[in-house]
Formats: structure tokens, C-alpha cells, sequence
């Protein structure tokens, strides 16, 4: 190409134009559905080098170069001393555009990033910092959590075009995870950090989709200013608290593939466009399989004693209540009240291992293992699933540590152990989850616990407490917060290598059992012998409360955009008489658990009943597709049946109707049949919808199926 040059490419959803003017590259992008170009500006490449003078920050390519390779544009440059290939790419047989850039080291220097801020641009303020007429009604909305379990209630990750510009965003910071502090928070940023983002323009939707699997990376929405006006950044790559990590430290000869931008135009608002957000991972391998069938549990711990104890003294010792709280008598009961309810499995919580943390069975309180799985199969007719709370937690208080491999412990950069004092004053070695050591050792632990016939793991605990610089333990020097992710890969791994069909539930690999999420939703789920579900925000101790608060409104959302199941087990003895918190959680978790029995014994056989539905039901909520016709109204389809659910909540403390609609082939399902319909709802064949709505007393729940004709006779 000459010093000013330009070419195009050309799909069904975009017209493309690249133009080279010396060292800046301008994309337009027209969106055909749209008829508007939704970017129009100089793309931006810009990183900042550390080095031993400062930072050093370096602005656009230097000797680019453009060229076409079938429907793809290649743009080549070199930006902060790295070999810069940047493909876009229209193909012909899908609507939408991807994007990928490779960094590549060809010196014999390091270069460590200290940010990165490559994207297309689209100008949404004139000089004055007045939104541009046609965007002032224009949203941009985070994907998939919309609203996080940590946001206030009545605020959501939604904005329009003036606040992305005057108000400033959050960008999560991670820290070691002290005992005493929860390592991580946020700090103001002109930056927006997402899985996706959705940017709808009148009645269409421009989807922003991040994907990679290798490294922790997200869709970033920021706002940029020149003498022209006010810019949205958007698509490319982005540094989030040092993440991807891979920036960091780029070797000599190293190459560094970051993952891939989707952007694709989607007919509607919000809710259509998480569904081609989910399509987009279910390509990538995050759906959970088709066979997926999680037992329901029956946690015990909000029924025992062994976590409703206190001590008005400081006894001396260990606080080992087990042979009292947790006997095999008392389990055996609570076996009693699963099968009561309904329930598939029998969930031990800490109490079940020798001491927290150490897989080893309890014999001393609870006999033999193989023994006591066979039990309560025989007996109840429930597989026995267990908490396992990981190399991190362990150590936060000290329980459990002398059972471990003094050659797991922790070491800091000048070689010395690394002592923590935690939650109880108590101040013990810090083991390294990472080690060879610990991994080998809870390997043959945990093979042992599923060898007597144990289903189901929780992977609990497992948050990021620092780095490590002991040698031998088989990691890189230093671990990193990259390395401790595969490294809770590596244990799933192990698990499922023997046993598949296990299910490991994964907490966050960086901030654990809070309710913060750091990694994507999706990470490092899908990969050969990975764990099966996803933790479910810490939204189980409180539950009525997390509802009337919103923060268990952050399930919804992730169920709009994302197919990884979720877990949480929940404590009944908040709900109310019409079962809103059992339902709740039931139509937004995959993966459910309950415990605790109600105070009020009507609520008691309400709950009973409710179970006894659910489980007749349990495969729309295992195995549908999840839609949703605003946040009180869910739909549970199976294609495969032409049938499907819904769950109605008035979330609210008035009485009113509550109604949705949905286009019935939306949900997969054959508009071309007769359906049973029940009261309150019906079928528009002009339109192809379905409309449910029900007068509903406050913080209230009902169900609704709705089923082909021809399965009545089947039924009888």
C-alpha cells in the first residue's frame, strides 16, 4: 500500500473500510442492520513499557502495513518494541466480525507491559462534550452481570452515553488474600471491564464478546477525549489489575496470542443479546452437557449444631466438636430430612474430614466410609457429596496445616517460609496450592473419598493468597495469579481423570467463596477433565434477604448470558409461604442445594410439596434454556419436548400482576402445534408469542407448564 491508501471487506452484517495515513490506521465499520457506522475513527494501539527510568507510554504503530488475505485484513506494525499482527475478520458464513492481535518479542530484551489500550473508536460527543443527537438514546450494558451481587440495589452496569463519559467505572483490584482482609476492591478507572457488552442503538443491539481461555481477559469500554470530542474505545485488548497476564513479561522469541473480540448486531435489546453472548461460549465449549444431571442436595449444615456454637471462654486446644455435632446418628437424620425433601444426595459440609481441610474421613465419628456411602444408598436412597476447602483456606487459620507436607509450604522471594497470622490469632505455615507436593498428596486423598463411592466436590477456599518462590514445588518462580488457575485446573483434572463423572464445583480461582467474581465466568471451563460448576456468589446464608436487596439478582443475569451451570445449596429457614426463596433459586441455579428446616411447619410441607414439583420438573431447570421476559419472569425450555416452564415472582410488597411475553421460536420450540395453556396465559399466532400473566400477592412465587398436546397421551 501507498503512504495513503484504503481497502474494503464486505459480509451479510458489516461493510469494513481500513485506511493507512502514514503511521494511523482508520476503521469504519458500517452496520448494515443499523445503517450507521459504529466505528469511524483512527484505531487505537497504545501501550506503556516499564523500564528502569519510568514508564514509558508509546502512541500508534510504527511502520504499518495493511493487506487482504481472503476475508480477512491484516494489519501489521510494531508497538512498544513488539512485532504487532492484528486480523480482522468478516467471514462469509456468519454475521459478525472477529478480532484477534499477536504480540511478538523478536529482541533480546523483556518487555513488560504496564498497560495495553488497543480498539476501534466511534466519536459520540462533539468538542463541546455534547452526546451526538442520534446516540442519546443509545445504552451500553455490561454482559453477563448486569447487576453483580455486589452492587446496591436499583444499580446496574447500565449506562447511557453521557454517563460512560462524566461518570468514571470500576476496575477490580486483587491483592494477596490476607486471613484479615479480603485482598481485593475497586478503584476508579475511565476503563469498563466486562465479559461482553451490549450497545443498543434503537431496536438492535451491537454485541462486544470477549473470549480466552489461556489468559483472564476482558471486553473494555473506556472513553477517550481529543480536540474533536469524546470517543468510545471498544473491541481489541485491554489490561485489567495486570491482567492478561501474559503482558507482563514478554521473553525474548516469546509470541503471545490474545484471545478473540466477537462483535456481532443482534434484532432487540438486552436479553437477546446475552442469548448470542451464550451462543458465543456454547461454541467455544462452556454449555454444560447435554446428559447434565446433578443430584439435588441436602446440605446438613443449617440444621447442625456443629455451626451453631459459641463459647462464652478461650478454651485451650483445638476446637474439635465433630465426635458430638457430627456423629453418624445425626448425619443419618439429616438423611432422612433429604429424602423427606426430596433430595438426591446427602452435601457434608465441614465436619465429615479429621480436621478442616484434610480429605481424610472422620472414622472416629462417622465409621467407615465405604460403610456409611452405602448406608445412606440403601437406606435413603442418596449419594453422599462433600465439601472440600482447598490449600488456601486451610491455612488461613492454621486447621489442618500439620496434616500437609511441611514441603508444601510457602516461601517468599529471599527463601524464607512464609508465616500467616490468621482469623484466630493463630500464626502457622501458609501451604502452596500450587506445589507439587500438596497436589499430589490431595490427588491421593480426594481419589480415596471417590473410590467409597463419593459424587460430588467442592472446590471451596481456593482463593489467590500470593505469590511463591520455593524451587521445588514444580511451579514457575514466581507462582502467579495465572499459574494458581491452572494449578485448580490441574486438581479437577486429576479428579476427573479417574473418575468423570464426578462433579467438582470450582470457586473463583482469585477471590474464592465471595460474593466478587474476578475470572470470567467462563474460564478454563470446557478444557479436557475441568471442573462442572460454577459457584453461585456466596447468595446462600441470607437468602430472602439477598433477594429483597437484589443482590440474587445477579443469578438471573449470568443465566441470560451463560451456560456454565451454577451451584449454590441454600438455607430454607428464611423463606416465606409461598416458597419465593426455594423457587428463586431453583429457576437460576442448575446445581440446587437446600438445608435447614422451617421453623413453621406449614412452610415446612409448602417446601415438601414445592420439591416434590421440582423434581417432576428438574430437568427444564437442569438441562433447559434459560430465557427471561424481564427479571420476574423466567423461561425454561426443551426444545426436544417442544415443551417448557415458568417461574413468576412478584418481587415487590404489593400485590399486582405480574406478565411476560416471549416469541415461542425463541425458545427453540415448533409453533406449528397445539399446547396445553394454562390460566392466565395464551398464544398470539399473528405474532408467534406467548403471554403468562398472574395476579400476585407480594414477594410471591407460581409455576406454569406448558406442553404439547400429544404428551397428555403419553401421560395417561
Amino acid at each position: 500500500m501507498s503512504e495513503k491508501s484504503e481497502m474494503e471487506l464486505s459480509n451479510e452484517a458489516y461493510c469494513m473500510t481500513i485506511g493507512r495515513h502514514d503511521r494511523k490506521i482508520t476503521v469504519r465499520l458500517f452496520d448494515k442492520a443499523m445503517e450507521c457506522d459504529v466505528a469511524e475513527a483512527p484505531y487505537a494501539y497504545r501501550a506503556s513499557v516499564v523500564q528502569d527510568e519510568g514508564t514509558m507510554v508509546f502512541e500508534g504503530l510504527a511502520d504499518p502495513s495493511v493487506e487482504a488475505d481472503g476475508d480477512r485484513a491484516v494489519i501489521r506494525g510494531k508497538l512498544a518494541g513488539l512485532d504487532v499482527e492484528h486480523r480482522l475478520r468478516l467471514p462469509s458464513d456468519k454475521p459478525i466480525l472477529e478480532e484477534r492481535i499477536t504480540l511478538s518479542n523478536r529482541t533480546d530484551q523483556e518487555v513488560a507491559l504496564k498497560d495495553i489500550a488497543c480498539g476501534l473508536r466511534r466519536r459520540v460527543a462533539n468538542a463541546l462534550g455534547q452526546v451526538l443527537k442520534d446516540l442519546k438514546s443509545d445504552r451500553v450494558a455490561a454482559m453477563p452481570l448486569r447487576h453483580r451481587a455486589t452492587d446496591p440495589a436499583g444499580w446496574y452496569d447500565d449506562h447511557d452515553i453521557e454517563q460512560l463519559l462524566t461518570q468514571s467505572g470500576r476496575e477490580l483490584r486483587v491483592n494477596e488474600w490476607a486471613p484479615l482482609s479480603l485482598g481485593h476492591g475497586y478503584l476508579p478507572t475511565t476503563q469498563r471491564f466486562a465479559e461482553g457488552w451490549a450497545w443498543t442503538h434503537g431496536e438492535k443491539t451491537l454485541g462486544i464478546f470477549k473470549f480466552n481461555q489461556e489468559a483472564m481477559e476482558f471486553s473494555v469500554m473506556a472513553a477517550e477525549v481529543d480536540d474533536e470530542g469524546a470517543y468510545l474505545r471498544f473491541g481489541g485488548v485491554g489490561m485489567r489489575s495486570g491482567d492478561p497476564g501474559s503482558l507482563r513479561s514478554i521473553g525474548p522469541g516469546e509470541t503471545v496470542e490474545l484471545g478473540v473480540t466477537r462483535i456481532q448486531t443482534v434484532r432487540g435489546g438486552y436479553a437477546q443479546t446475552s442469548y448470542a453472548f451464550r451462543n458465543f461460549l456454547d461454541e467455544n465449549g462452556c454449555r454444560f452437557p447435554e446428559n447434565f444431571n446433578p443430584p439435588v442436595h441436602w446440605n446438613e449444615l443449617y440444621d447442625n449444631f456443629e455451626w451453631n456454637l459459641g463459647t462464652p471462654g478461650q478454651p485451650e486446644g483445638e476446637r474439635m466438636t465433630r465426635h458430638l455435632t457430627y456423629t453418624r446418628e445425626l448425619l443419618l437424620e439429616e438423611a432422612a430430612k433429604a429424602m423427606d425433601y426430596s433430595c438426591e444426595s446427602l452435601y457434608l459440609d465441614p465436619g465429615w474430614d479429621t480436621e478442616f481441610g484434610t480429605f481424610l474421613w472422620g472414622e472416629e465419628w462417622l465409621g467407615n466410609r465405604k460403610a456409611f456411602v452405602e448406608e445412606v444408598r440403601e437406606r435413603y436412597g442418596l449419594r453422599v457429596s462433600l465439601h472440600c476447602p482447598l490449600a488456601t483456606w486451610m491455612t488461613a487459620d492454621g486447621r489442618g496445616v500439620p496434616d500437609w507436607p511441611s514441603e508444601a509450604c510457602r516461601m517468599d522471594r529471599d527463601g524464607n517460609r512464609i508465616r500467616v497470622t490468621g482469623w484466630n490469632g493463630k500464626t502457622v505455615d501458609s501451604i502452596c496450592l500450587g506445589s507439587r507436593q500438596y497436589m499430589d498428596e490431595a490427588e491421593r486423598r480426594l481419589l480415596a473419598n471417590c473410590a467409597d463411592g463419593v459424587v460430588y466436590l467442592m472446590f471451596d477456599g481456593n482463593w489467590w493468597n500470593g505469590g511463591c518462590w520455593n524451587p521445588d514445588h514444580g511451579h514457575p518462580v514466581p507462582y502467579t495469579l495465572e499459574d494458581h488457575c491452572r494449578a485448580n485446573l490441574d486438581l479437577a483434572r486429576r479428579i476427573h481423570d479417574k473418575y468423570p463423572d464426578v462433579i467438582i464445583e470450582m470457586h473463583d480461582m482469585i477471590t474464592g467463596g465471595s460474593k466478587v467474581r474476578y475470572t470470567p465466568v467462563y474460564y478454563k471451563y470446557g478444557l479436557p477433565g475441568s471442573y462442572d460448576d460454577n459457584w453461585g456468589f456466596e447468595l446462600m446464608w441470607r437468602t430472602m434477604d439477598d433477594i429483597r436487596s437484589e443482590r440474587a439478582k445477579s443469578l438471573y443475569y449470568y443465566n441470560l448470558g451463560c451456560n456454565v451451570p451454577i451451584y449454590t445449596h441454600i438455607d430454607l429457614q428464611d423463606d416465606n409461604e409461598h416458597c419465593l426463596v426455594l423457587w428463586w433459586y431453583a429457576s437460576t441455579c442448575r446445581h440446587l442445594g437446600i438445608g435447614g428446616t422451617h421453623g413453621d411447619p406449614r412452610i415446612v410441607e409448602s417446601h415438601k410439596k414445592a420439591m416434590q414439583l421440582y423434581r417432576r420438573l428438574d430437568r427444564f431447570y437442569k438441562r433447559g434454556d434459560f430465557y427471561g421476559a424481564g427479571e420476574e419472569v423466567h423461561f425454561h425450555a426443551l426444545s426436544a419436548e417442544n415443551a417448557f416452564v415458568v417461574n413468576l415472582f412478584n418481587l415487590s410488597d404489593e400485590p399486582r400482576t405480574i406478565s411476560g411475553t416471549i416469541e415461542v421460536k425463541e425458545m427453540g420450540l415448533d409453533p406449528d402445534r397445539w399446547y396445553t395453556k394454562p390460566k392466565g396465559s395464551g398464544f398470539s399466532p399473528a405474532a408467534g408469542t406467548f403471554t403468562i400473566s398472574r395476579w400476585m400477592a407480594p414477594w410471591s412465587a407460581h409455576v406454569a407448564e406448558i406442553r404439547p398436546v400429544e404428551s397428555l397421551k403419553q401421560n395417561h
